[in-house]
This record gives C-alpha cells, sequence and structure tokens, in this order.
C-alpha cells in the first residue's frame, strides 16, 4: 500500500518583491525561512523529497551546510547532476537551477529530472518553500487525502483562494506539466482541467500566507508563528 508521494519543493525565486536573499531571513522562531522549510517538509510523508534552489542559495549552502542542519551532500547523476541530502530532518535530493529567472516552470522542471518514472507514477506534490506556517501534519493530510483517491488534483483552498502544496496525478497530466512554460506552476492545469480539480476546504491560512516583501515578514516578527 503506497503511503507516500515524492514532492519538489520550489525554493528558487527570485524574492524581487522582498529586495534580497527571502529563505535566509530568520522568523520570530529563530529559524531561517529556508531552514524551517526543510524541517517541515524532510519530516512529512514526503518520499522522495526534492529541493529546487538557485545558484545564489546553492553558493551559500555549499560553503556551509551547518546552518540549515545539513549533515551531507554528495554529487549524484540520474537523468541531471543533482545533491543526495541528508541533514536533522531526514534525506532528500537537491538540485540547482541555472535557469531560475525564467521563472516557476523551469524550477518545476528541473525538479523533475530527480524523480524516476516509478516514482513520479504515485503522483506528485509541488509545495512552496516560503509558507511559513504550513506544518509537517498538514502537508500528511493532504497525501493521506489523495492517496484515497490518487487521480486528478487536490488543492487546498481557503477562503475562495488556491494554496499549496497541490498535489496533481503525474501520469495523467505528464504531458501538460512538461509544456508549462514561464512563471507560473500548476495553476495553468488548475484552471484549464476544473472538473479534475478536488478542492480541499482548508480551516487555516497556513497554505496561502507566505513571505512576499519585508512589509509580511514584520508581520511575522510582530505576531506569533505557531
Amino acid at each position: 500500500m503506497i503511503k507516500s508521494i515524492p514532492g519538489i519543493l520550489l525554493a528558487s525565486g527570485l524574492s524581487t518583491r522582498f529586495g534580497s536573499e527571502k529563505l535566509l531571513v530568520h522568523l520570530p522562531t529563530g529559524e531561517r525561512l529556508l531552514e524551517r522549510s526543510l524541517k517541515i517538509h524532510l519530516q512529512s510523508k514526503i518520499a522522495p523529497l526534492v529541493i529546487v534552489i538557485s545558484p545564489k542559495l546553492a553558493k551559500i549552502i555549499l560553503k556551509d551546510r551547518d546552518f540549515l542542519q545539513v549533515y551531507r551532500l554528495r554529487a549524484m547523476e540520474y537523468g541531471d547532476f543533482w545533491y543526495s541530502l541528508e541533514s536533522k530532518w531526514g534525506n532528500g535530493r537537491l538540485i540547482i537551477n541555472e535557469d531560475f529567472q525564467k521563472g516557476i516552470s523551469s524550477s518545476l522542471r528541473r525538479g523533475l529530472f530527480c524523480l524516476t518514472d516509478e516514482e513520479k507514477d504515485k503522483g506528485l506534490l509541488v509545495s512552496l518553500a516560503d509558507l511559513p506556517l504550513l506544518t509537517s501534519g498538514e502537508i500528511d493530510f493532504l497525501i493521506d487525502q489523495f492517496l484515497i483517491k490518487p487521480d486528478g488534483i487536490l488543492l487546498p483552498v481557503y477562503e475562495n483562494l488556491p494554496g499549496h502544496p497541490v498535489i496533481i496525478d503525474f501520469k495523467r497530466f505528464k504531458n501538460e506539466i512538461l509544456m508549462i512554460k514561464g512563471d507560473v506552476g500548476l495553476s495553468v492545469i488548475v484552471r484549464k482541467y476544473p472538473a479534475a480539480v478536488k478542492k480541499m476546504p482548508w480551516r487555516s491560512n497556513s497554505v496561502i500566507r507566505d513571505i512576499d516583501n519585508k512589509k509580511d515578514l514584520e508581520k511575522f516578527r510582530g505576531g506569533c508563528l505557531r
């Protein structure tokens, strides 16, 4: 019985509106945003987890692994060059997106390079690295719900706003996923195939509340991060 699915964590954005690398900022918990994101995703039922990062983040991580609690990075190759990652919270796969300026679609394709066809056939979860309120338990709940009937698209929705992570039947939508271009992700497929989308009502804003600019960060620092 399948109890996990592979996932891609997108962590290679431009951070244009933030003005600097937002994934390195500290949250009220003392953690960096990227550190928290790695922890909650690696501790979830996602297996394997592929983390897609920008060249700038890669340079920092390869120089100093300790600040992310990464114990080991081992160069690998399956379809493309990537790293096997061992950390305090679990193991994953790390790949650098040299074309990160081409947007979300380029990061999605890079992440897919690290997954075998057999792994992707279980379904595919796509998540964002700048959702500080998201928890491992919430990710696991979504995975469990998808695996009840693993077809179509599972989309968490908070007050009519679509959120992340999104889980999709990769086998069914493979061609559409590979055709996505520009700074967009699975939302293109969600809009194109509304009948295939199962909307999961969400009580918390954890699936939509991101850190997009410095005002967002100040709101977190002025409040309480659970």
